[in-house]
């Protein structure tokens, strides 16, 4: 938490000196840019009894404001903000403490920490509150942890006179919503097939950051984020973390 505190911190010093140089409103639209990215997450950290889907798709929309740092304008830092959605696809659960994250109860969650949240894989049979009272097998349609941020990216890019463009930079972002969804069998043993999303989850970190990188050609490109900090509140679940990788597009 400290180390959030501290990049907003910087980030804000950051923002404020940066803006103190006012453009002309002639050139406002210019420095102005709308974006938005296709990507993958890459999930790493995960736990070994988990198998993750290869593809997690996600998206983010974003508009950049730029400062020229040279007359030609092939240098420029710029700040912004936007919207993240990230997914973690996979065959398991979340829970928490004895609790799965629908409220039901686990017989055997082999916790570290009443309070700790973690993934588990569905069983093989329905079994409730000790007892199994299906033979039908476990079906897991789909299941998955899907976060969205609010975002702020500030950086630097580089754009040369053949229109390629570089960018380095930083994200720092607010959680706004995590949740989970589950299709597949239902875990009580009913036979029937089930659609379940929570809502409240507990231990999500409440930011996440990390720097980013983009190179692309007029007005499409390839972008990779990395993030630092983890999903889960340090010793209170699994500390995944994704590795965004794809493409983005700045029409406008």
């Amino acid at each position: 938490m400290k180390h959030n505190l501290f990049l907003l911190i910087t980030l804000l010093a950051v923002s404020a000196t940066t803006f103190a140089q006012k453009p002309s409103v002639e050139s406002i639209r210019k420095r102005l840019s709308l974006g938005f990215g296709v990507y993958t997450d890459i999930w790493t950290k995960v736990p070994d009894s988990i198998n993750p889907r290869s593809i997690n798709q996600g998206v983010d929309v974003y508009i950049h404001y730029t400062f020229p740092m040279d007359k030609k304008g092939h240098i420029s830092f710029f700040i912004g903000g936007g919207i993240g959605a990230h997914n973690f696809y996979n065959q398991a659960l979340l829970g928490t403490g004895k609790y799965n994250a629908y409220g039901k109860v686990l017989t055997n969650p082999n916790l570290t920490s009443i309070n700790e949240s973690y993934f588990y894989n569905a069983p093989a049979k329905a079994i409730f509150n000790g007892q199994t009272v299906a033979a039908q097998s476990i079906s897991v349609k789909k299941s998955k942890l899907s976060l969205t941020y609010l975002d702020v990216p500030f950086g630097f890019q580089y754009k040369a006179t053949s229109k390629f463009h570089g960018t380095l930079g930083f994200i720092v972002g607010w959680n706004i919503n995590a949740h989970t969804k589950y299709k597949g069998s239902d875990l009580e043993g009913s036979g029937s097939q089930v659609v379940e999303k929570s809502l409240k989850l507990r231990n999500i970190e409440k930011f996440h950051y990390g720097p980013f990188a983009e190179i692309g050609y007029k007005w499409v490109g390839a972008s990779v984020f990395y993030q630092l900090s983890s999903v889960f509140q340090k010793d209170l679940g699994p500390q995944i973390a994704p590795v965004s990788v794809g493409l983005v597009f700045r029409p406008f």
